[in-house]
């Protein structure tokens, strides 16, 4: 599906593109699972349904879990994720969604009690008489969503105390991911779900850090629970992309190099507008042999020290 295609399907709206996604997720998914794709995976379905129930999409778009599966590029048959989004799945025990027949029809601000606009939602259950009979049709006995939980509470204890702080609520925490990132990179082939997250986890870091994220590669994949391979596959399409910029702070790496002198990559997650429709080839750092190394270290060293190579004595006229 191209982006134009997936923009329509969704009824997208250039007002509903902020979505706040909680810092931890990173960190509660890899305590909760070992693949990296599908941590991925799971960390694009939790942003997407944070978005459909935000602005109220469920029912005026997708119509069950299988379209989401579908926009997120997997088969809507296929069962490999089903353990992470099913009822009771990974993502419900984790406190992360709620398998829910209830669902907002309708979102708005409305003043509480300190005076506050607070953002509200009119549910299914409370005024179904506002949908039209064709959308009435839809609601089967089999129709369920997912609801983000994260959204609302962010600790069970702030569930079981009612106190709504959630990522719709408090920001604090949170990283920003624009939905038209989403849309480009579930329209992208080479990018998809896990270019998504490694996205969104750089953008996370950039905004704890001040726009630059300094990191080894290889921590980098560490901290994203993705196989080193995956993690630098997919980082290469970002950067090719121009969805990430990649700063070397060295002029060269070398396997031989002290890890004191060894400085990390800079990243910085870049803006969607400045994505590209194409790859565009990127400079990568020079990689220099073990051998070449130490003779610069030693090119250097008679220079600094003054010496020169003797000179033969048998060529002198005298």
């Amino acid at each position: 599906m191209k982006y134009e295609e997936l923009e329509k399907y969704l009824q997208y709206d250039e007002n509903e593109s902020k979505v706040f996604m909680p810092n931890e997720i990173f960190e509660d998914l890899q305590n909760n699972m070992k693949n990296g794709t599908h941590i991925a995976f799971a960390y694009s379905f939790y942003y997407l349904i944070s978005w459909l129930y935000r602005y109220t999409k469920y029912l005026y778009t997708v119509e069950n879990i299988k379209d989401i599966k579908s926009i997120l590029g997997y088969n809507p048959n296929a069962k490999t994720v089903d353990y992470i989004i099913k009822k009771n799945g990974i993502l419900d025990i984790m406190g992360y969604t709620s398998t829910e027949r209830d669902f907002p029809i309708i979102w708005h601000f409305k003043d509480d009690i300190y005076d506050y606009e607070a953002l509200s939602f009119t549910m299914f259950s409370e005024d179904r008489e506002l949908l039209p009979t064709d959308f009435l049709n839809k609601v089967t006995n089999r129709f369920v969503i997912k609801e983000p939980i994260k959204a609302f509470y962010r600790t069970k204890k702030d569930y079981e105390e009612g106190n709504e702080n959630g990522t719709f609520f408090e920001v604090d925490n949170t990283h920003l991911i624009p939905f038209e990132v989403f849309l480009y990179c579930m329209t992208n082939k080479n990018i998809g779900c896990t270019g998504f997250y490694l996205y969104s986890y750089i953008k996370m870091q950039n905004q704890r850090y001040k726009g630059k994220y300094d990191c080894p590669m290889l921590t980098l994949a560490e901290n994203t629970g993705l196989a080193n391979r995956t993690m630098k596959d997919y980082l290469s399409q970002l950067r090719q992309y121009k969805l990430v910029e990649g700063i070397h702070n060295q002029e060269f790496f070398c396997t031989a190099l002290d890890k004191g002198k060894r400085k990390a990559n800079s990243y910085i997650a870049n803006d969607w507008i400045k994505f590209s429709g194409k790859p565009i080839p990127y400079e990568k750092i020079k990689v220099m042999e073990a051998k070449e190394y130490f003779q610069m270290l030693e090119d250097k060293r008679k220079e600094e020290e003054g010496e020169t190579e003797s000179f033969p004595l048998d060529i002198l006229p005298f």
